[in-house]
């Protein structure tokens, strides 16, 4: 599916999706839908949305294996 291109070549500002990934998300629903004409506008902006939602998704997992490893670090230093 179209969601589940590799997360090489994300923006190192943000976590938003590349224009690369966009447009390759995008043709990948071109053409999974048959190749239709005249809906390049809905098909980017539906590649956007579900690689942003994908980054949204992954942001927590992130932000909570990054405070466990802190948690970790904080009583191997305080050897509790």
């Amino acid at each position: 599916m179209a969601k589940d291109l590799p997360k090489q070549g994300r923006n190192q500002k943000s976590d938003r999706p590349t224009h690369e990934q966009i447009a390759q998300s995008a043709y990948q629903i071109f053409l999974e839908r048959g190749r239709p004409e005249g809906h390049a506008q809905e098909h980017w902006l539906e590649a956007e949305a579900q690689l942003t939602a994908a980054a949204a998704q992954q942001q927590p997992a992130r932000t909570n294996q990054l405070q466990k490893m802190q948690h970790i670090e904080r009583r191997a230093q305080f050897g509790s």
